[in-house]
């Protein structure tokens, strides 16, 4: 992907669909730059907070991975800003994974409720290793049991450094929540009045 050094104002960048951010890393002084946000869009989609891809500033190449990412609290598909962390391939670099969960469907179709407690594992691994999920399969899990950290099958190269008693998944049963019948009043009839009866002439003369 091809970044450039930024030169004009954010209210121009954003115009032009750019998304200003910064460079940076232990080997590279911080420099402020711009990418194109489609493209940006794309290399987060594919590697996530995680992995790593290269960049090209001028005629330099660069290891980088996204640092962070902003987005609009509107508009979530709209970055506004982004730091690139440059690395070397030995470095070593410390995230958070997100978990990717195979088999939901079939626990669900079965009648039951997944909980998903944790939904991403405290890693590290070398940035030429890196991954963009772990996934975990629960499709043979049974009612109350429980999916552990320690139960993930991590690729070669990953280093927890997360508790291994730490609960990802639970299945429990699923409740189904009865609808309490609303108590309906009965309308007590009252007694018809009757209309008084227009008087006679003798009555008047009582």
């Amino acid at each position: 992907m091809n970044i450039e050094k930024r030169t004009e104002s954010l209210r121009i960048i954003r115009k032009q669909k750019k998304v200003p951010g910064v460079l940076f890393g232990k080997t590279i002084k911080p420099v402020s730059i711009q990418m194109d946000e489609m493209e940006l869009t794309e290399m987060y989609r594919l590697n996530g907070l995680t992995k790593t891809f290269t960049v090209k500033l001028g005629k330099a190449s660069h290891l980088v991975y996204i640092k962070n990412l902003q987005k609009d609290i509107v508009n979530r598909s709209h970055i506004l800003n982004v730091e690139l962390l440059k690395v070397g391939k030995s470095d070593i670099i410390y995230g958070k994974v997100p978990i990717h969960i195979i088999g939901k469907e079939v626990i669900e179709h079965a009648g039951y409720l997944v909980k998903v407690i944790e939904d991403e594992i405290k890693v590290e691994y070398e940035a030429d290793q890196a991954i963009t999920k772990i996934d975990i399969d629960i499709s043979n899990m049974k009612v109350t049991e429980m999916f552990h950290i320690k139960d993930v099958k991590f690729p070669q190269g990953i280093k927890v450094d997360d508790d291994l008693e730490k609960v990802l998944v639970h299945i429990t049963e699923q409740r189904v929540v009865e609808e309490t019948p609303v108590a309906v009043e009965e309308k007590t009839e009252l007694p018809l009045v009757e209309e008084p009866k227009a008087g006679t002439k003798d009555d008047n003369k009582k």
